[in-house]
């Protein structure tokens, strides 16, 4: 009976458990304060003038946030649900209290009553709802906070409808006890359903990045100001519906008797809009339009009071206010919260629905009070009006926290799947020159070279003190960075260190020390780099020759190559390669670099990576063919990759050629995404999207990962949206053409070939999605899009429900109706009919499984698809097996060939 309800409610068993036990939870709270309240208001109104009411809205106000101050630091180290059962029990015991009470008929009894009732009702509804989310997560909460919310709204319509007879049968005092059992109970399941549903644990528990104080945070700002808005509106209209009610009803029993039915008939409402709207509502629109629903319904409400002021309309806008806010409104606004971690999360709803909420009261209450005392009185229109521009207001801010709840998801997505990766370290707020010079004592490299580029742009000369420092520095970086610094100011008292430093295990050291030296001394720049070109000490000659040739001017240019060209006729090995990488460091354009040529072929590979890679920076396009033969070998790709990427986007069209010219080898088509994404330009982008070649998944992969690295890397990229979506589109339908055909497979009992074709079915599935994710965050944030695809894979079911939800509100409707339903929780079955309605896939059986595969545009897939065709001898499919012998694929034509003669042969 259990899995039929779960099923009806569209939840699988665990969700349905959960949110029927946290429904019966509200169902006692609601029940209890909705008596409670019929009580509060029958003995307030029969006691005391309605238009003490606003002095009780400031009180109430005050005393609430001084209350949930208290409550917040009282329960600061406990468990959520601890302090909700807590709470729930000592207001139990303070009803009963409350009850005896009543039976001093002294004035103060009625209002210290109302304030007590205000407090307590929201510290436990807030309280309530924080449990609610640490059991759920955001995709969960769509389909199950709408059942909770019944729960509620069931309470309140038996809270109501006992109200009335009850209250001619009994006392007051009698119904207070009534709602004190039910507070009771209400606490004693709650304590009941977290021994046996522990919450969740996928977040952290401390978010380290978070304000220190709520407010601080922007989009807390804009949920606090909807709030605010909101009770204030609700507080009119309630001074506004008491002052009409207390008008007509003058007896405590016809009060009672009266609003009693008022909440019975605006909890109908609410249950017939929970059960036939707002699950609805919410799924199809999205929490933020959804709760717009409350203010646009308040807004025509009030423009007919002002139009025909009376009971009817402030009857009827207050009942509806009721209605959508115990409704849609609470559902939908509860998802606003989870996007923030869960110590901010706490720490947001305890001051906003605990402590704002009655400082609205109290705010309200002013504003009556002002409005009075300037108009000579409040009347029914003049706080229409007040209400219609306060929901101006509030529809403003809820447009903010709109704006902000995608925003946040995505930072709680990143915050989700952070692997717990070491924060770096904030160097741009080291501004003034004592925290820059600071940085020149860390131990880190990275941080030191910045503090030195630092003073180097704001107060160069605070660097001569730290010099000796620097040059003694662990880092070989930054010692070669302080000989520089010396060479540039000719610091001569240096000149002892800088020689010690000729000697330095590390070559870019001597390079820079050599320089230096020659620098100090005054002399010749060439000459006394040539006595080091003949030293026995191979490290300090390989780093003259580095030196002479990066460093000489340009008039000693014909000595430097005379002295280059004898070195290569030397015939060694190393020394070639050592000029070839000492041309690289030469700035271009130089006539040195026209020795570069011959050893881009030279017979020894080692200098051919060196003459590579020093081709870049000489910039000379004759060099560019060699390049990239050089890119088809392997032995030479990562040179070549790096002498190509040298030429920037003057190398980029003939690298897009090449790309997508089909009949250029693919073990060179294959590397070309690689270097245009170390080019990292919009020219790069360009040249990728050249190609669109869907066949070669291999490739048209490494090109959607290029694409992918210059998107993370470079800001400002432009990327061409319609071939983005038609592709999405492509990955959509090969997704489903896997899911659809691997449900085919004989699993289990497939072996050989058939095992084969069923595991390329289902990487092709996995690999269709990680490129719809990629292809995504080439339109969205990435790191927010990485994070939702870590999200969808995830076995966390809160970690899952996070990304679903930040993918149904940061998508355009056009992709959002392209993805979810491929991600989405509805299980294969509504894929699969996804795919025969949006595609035409269906499953007829295996060998028409085989024959759509050999007709496909899958390279690998139709190479499996024809093993398993020969390896079971099909002669059904000899026709396509033979089509196939004449693809451009090589691994295709060979298997077609293979499978024709075993079908022949069998």
């Amino acid at each position: 009976m259990f899995e039929r309800l779960a099923a009806r409610l569209q939840l699988d068993p665990a969700e349905a458990r959960r949110a029927i036990a946290l429904a019966t939870i509200l169902f006692g709270l609601t029940g209890s304060y909705t008596l409670v309240k019929t009580v509060r208001d029958a003995l307030f109104l029969a006691q005391l003038p309605a238009t003490l009411l606003p002095y009780v809205f400031l009180g109430v106000g005050i005393l609430t946030v001084l209350a949930s101050l208290l409550f917040t630091r009282v329960t600061r180290d406990r468990a959520v649900w601890e302090t909700l059962a807590g709470a729930s029990l000592v207001t139990a015991i303070s009803l009963v209290a409350f009850s005896q009470l009543f039976r001093l008929q002294d004035r103060w009894v009625p209002v210290a009553f109302y304030l007590w009732v205000n407090v307590y009702g929201l510290i436990l509804m807030a309280q309530f709802w924080v449990f609610a989310n640490d059991l759920s997560n955001p995709r969960e909460a769509k389909r199950t906070f709408g059942v909770i919310g019944v729960g509620g709204i069931l309470g309140g319509l038996v809270g109501g409808l006992v109200a009335a007879p009850l209250a001619h049968l009994w006392t007051l005092p009698t119904l207070l006890v009534v709602g004190a059992v039910l507070q009771a109970w209400a606490g004693v399941r709650a304590f009941q359903l977290a021994r046996r549903t522990p919450p969740a644990t996928a977040e952290p528990a401390v978010d380290e990045g978070a304000p220190s104080h709520p407010l601080r945070h922007p989009y807390v700002r804009f949920l606090a100001l909807a709030t605010l808005c909101s009770v204030m509106v609700a507080a009119l209209l309630d001074y506004q519906f008491k002052v009409e009610l207390q008008q007509r009803y003058p007896g405590p029993a016809q009060l009672a008797s009266f609003i009693g039915l008022f909440y019975t008939a605006s909890n109908l409402g609410a249950l017939a809009l929970q059960l036939f709207g707002t699950r609805w509502l919410i799924q199809r629109f999205g929490a933020g339009w959804s709760a717009a629903a409350l203010p646009t319904g308040i807004l025509i409400g009030t423009a007919a009071t002002v139009a025909v002021p009376g009971f009817v309309a402030v009857a009827a806008t207050r009942l509806w206010e009721q209605i959508a806010r115990h409704s849609v409104n609470k559902a939908a606004g509860e998802l606003f919260y989870f996007p923030l971690a869960p110590a901010l999360r706490r720490r947001a709803k305890g001051l906003i629905e605990a402590g704002l909420e009655r400082t609205g009261d109290g705010l309200a209450g002013i504003l009556i009070l002002a409005v009075g005392f300037l108009l000579g009185g409040a009347g029914t229109r003049s706080l229409a009006i007040l209400v219609g521009a306060l929901v101006v207001i509030w529809v403003l801010a809820w447009l903010g926290v709109r704006r902000g709840y995608v925003r946040e998801l995505g930072l709680n997505l990143r915050r989700l799947s952070n692997d717990h990766r070491q924060a770096t370290v904030s160097l741009r707020e080291a501004s003034l020159l004592q925290e820059m010079a600071r940085l020149l004592e860390n131990r880190f490299e990275r941080i030191v070279l910045h503090g030195i580029a630092m003073l180097e742009e704001n107060a160069p000369e605070e660097l001569t003190g730290h010099l000796p420092a620097l040059l003694g520095h662990a880092s070989p970086r930054v010692r070669a960075r302080a000989l520089a610094l010396v060479r540039a100011a000719l610091l001569q008292e240096h000149r002892v260190r800088v020689e010690a430093l000729l000697q330095d295990p590390d070559p870019e050291v001597r390079v820079q020390a050599l320089s230096t030296h020659g620098a100090l001394r005054g002399e010749d720049p060439v000459e006394p780099l040539e006595e080091f070109i003949e030293s026995g000490d191979v490290g300090l000659r390989q780093a003259a020759i580095l030196c002479i040739t990066e460093f000489a001017p340009a008039d000693g240019e014909p000595r430097v190559r005379a002295i280059l060209t004898r070195l290569l006729e030397s015939g060694e090995s190393a020394t070639r390669t050592v000029v070839a990488e000492a041309l690289g460091r030469r700035a271009a354009p130089s006539r040195l670099h026209e020795l570069l040529t011959p050893l881009l072929r030279d017979a020894d590979l080692a200098v051919r990576r060196s003459a590579l890679r020093s081709a870049g920076r000489a910039q000379r396009r004759s060099d560019i063919p060699a390049l990239m033969d050089a890119l088809g070998s392997r032995d030479t790709e990562a040179a070549a990759r790096a002498g190509l990427a040298g030429f920037g986007d003057r190398v980029v069209g003939t690298l897009g050629d090449h790309l997508g010219d089909a009949s250029v080898p693919f073990s060179l088509r294959i590397v070309i995404p690689r270097v245009l994404s170390d080019i990292r330009s919009q020219e790069a982008i360009n040249a990728l999207f050249r190609y669109n070649e869907r066949g070669q998944v291999r490739l048209a992969y490494r090109v959607l990962k290029a694409a992918n690295q210059i998107r993370a890397s470079v800001s400002g990229i432009q990327f061409p949206r319609r071939r983005i979506s038609e592709d999405l589109n492509y990955d959509a339908e090969s997704y489903l053409f896997a899911l659809v055909h691997y449900r085919s497979c004989p699993i289990g009992r497939a072996r050989g070939a058939e095992r084969l074709l069923c595991i390329v079915l289902n990487e092709r599935m996995e690999q269709a999605l990680n490129r719809v994710f990629r292809r995504l965050s080439l339109l969205y944030p990435p790191e927010e899009m990485l994070a939702a695809y870590q999200g969808i894979v995830s076995a966390n079911a809160r970690l899952r429900g996070n990304a679903l939800e930040y993918l149904d509100n940061a998508l355009d409707p056009d992709h959002r109706a392209l993805v979810l339903p491929l991600v989405d929780d509805t299980g294969d079955d509504e894929k699969l009919r996804l795919a025969e309605i949006r595609y035409g896939l269906h499953f007829v059986d295996y060998d028409r499984t085989l024959e759509e595969i050999l007709q496909g545009d899958d390279a690998w897939l139709r190479t499996c698809a024809l093993y398993v065709a020969g390896s079971r001898r099909e002669r059904t499919l000899l026709p396509l097996v033979e089509s196939n012998l004449s693809a451009f694929d090589a691994l295709v034509r060979e298997t077609a060939a293979w499978a024709r003669l075993s079908i022949a042969a069998g």
